[in-house]
């Protein structure tokens, strides 16, 4: 196909969704190659856990960042920014089309958009950070950030210690403190082009009531598949104190330990490790952890749809109006017995159009979803803005839930969650009043 430009094709989506597939069908269609974005699969192994899609799947379609981390290291989006940008030139030197696609929305955004002006510290400064502020606590951490930095202070829990550590980091290693240079990139975002290439933004999305079953029945497959060796694998490598710079044993942030899976199953190893629980104890355990799967990977996918219409869509909107645009289609994944008319066919029409330079038809008029999902999308926020929200009905003892900004506030209060966890409150209450009734 002779290509009227050199832009990029992006897939968007929860998990579970349909996205690699959709990616592979459209390369055929059009000569594309795929890159990876998906945080977890670009490491090497452990094809179950993340979910790589096969050799099989791959259809001769070529995939790059695929299984090329070394499971043992940590993969920055700084590298994966780099690393994608250069894949993206490669393709576009063969002059075929680069079509990106993850679930991991801001190694997505961080590729299409140019905008951070922070200076990139050399790789490895980061650990080092960390490593000298290790012995003070999350307080002490905030406290000297609250000193410092008071504006970016406001925006972070004291026990978010990542982003505490990375806005101190930022002021030691430019010399401008962090919420200055976010000043700076979201004045820049306004006056300047900063989305690299144009753009057609795929959004699969699937009603939640069919997404779940599927969700569910992914990790089942899963399991089916031998995932709990995997895991328990994945337990062994990184059981070295040196394996990810010394991560401590229950950071499940970093590397191949985020893989929704691996937090759930700690119970599991741990009693298997020890090597004393009874076989009814450890499958009641494994049960457990596969049930937590499925709940985290249901709320993952909630994320996942948070960041697209909070972050994602306003980034795109600020483009419509510049040189070059971020067009973002919703494709509707809810009936998959409609696969074939409305999502691959439509999606492979869309990308014919978009490389060769035709017409697209307004992204509203595609589905009555699609109107919805696209109505009304807001001007990105500045983070500068966000005011932190606690919710008392929802925090434990182990665990307080903040909320960063009046969206995310809102959405939350409207939560099922939240909901149940009033209810259950009301509950307790209306209990204790009678109890106390009771014995007057």
């Amino acid at each position: 196909m002779s290509l009227v430009r050199k832009g990029l094709i992006a897939i968007i989506g929860t998990t579970g969704v349909g996205k690699s597939q959709l990616a592979v069908d459209i390369a055929r269609a059009v000569d594309g190659e795929v890159i990876n974005a998906d945080a977890l699969q670009v490491y090497a192994g452990y094809d179950i856990i993340t979910n790589k899609v096969s050799s099989g799947e791959a259809q001769g379609v070529a995939h790059h960042l695929l299984g090329v981390v070394p499971a043992h290291r940590e993969y920055t989006v700084q590298e994966f920014e780099r690393d994608a940008l250069e894949k993206i030139a490669e393709i576009h030197q063969r002059n075929r089309v680069p079509i990106l696609v993850g679930g991991t929305n801001y190694y997505i955004q961080s590729t299409m958009f140019g905008k951070s002006l922070i200076r990139q510290a050399p790789q490895g400064t980061g650990r080092q950070f960390e490593a000298a502020h290790q012995n003070k606590t999350n307080q002490e951490l905030w406290q000297e950030l609250r000193q410092k930095d008071p504006v970016m202070a406001e925006n972070w829990h004291p026990n978010n210690r990542r982003k505490v550590l990375r806005s101190l980091e930022v002021l030691q290693t430019t010399g401008k403190r962090h919420s200055e240079w976010i000043k700076d990139t979201e004045q820049a975002r306004e006056r300047e082009e900063t989305l690299r290439f144009p753009t057609l933004l795929l959004w699969l999305y699937a009603d939640s009531e069919q997404l779940i079953p599927r969700l569910d029945a992914r990790v089942d497959t899963m399991v089916s598949r031998g995932m709990f060796g995997e895991i328990e694998q994945l337990a062994c490598d990184i059981s070295d104190p040196q394996v990810l710079g010394g991560v401590a044993a229950n950071d499940f942030s970093v590397g191949l330990k985020q893989a929704i899976g691996f937090r759930e199953f700690q119970p599991y190893l741990q009693a298997v490790a020890a090597g004393d629980a009874s076989t009814e104890t450890l499958e009641n355990l494994k049960a457990a952890g596969i049930e937590n799967m499925k709940i985290a990977t249901r709320q993952y996918a909630k994320r996942q749809i948070a960041w697209i219409r909070n972050k994602t869509l306003p980034e795109c909107k600020t483009t419509l109006k510049k040189r070059q645009q971020a067009q973002a289609f919703v494709l509707d994944a809810t009936d998959l017995a409609q696969w074939n008319t409305d999502v691959r066919d439509r999606g492979i029409q869309l990308a014919k159009s978009f490389i060769c330079g035709g017409e697209l038809p307004d992204a509203k008029s595609l589905s009555a979803r699609a109107a919805a999902l696209l109505a009304d999308v807001k001007d990105p926020g500045s983070m500068l803005a966000w005011k932190k929200h606690h919710c008392r009905v929802c925090s434990t003892d182990e665990v307080q839930v903040w909320l960063n900004g009046e969206d995310e506030y809102r959405q939350h209060m409207r939560s099922r969650r939240h909901r149940r966890n009033e209810l259950c409150e009301r509950k307790s209450r209306q209990a204790e009043q009678a109890a106390d009734s009771a014995r007057v």
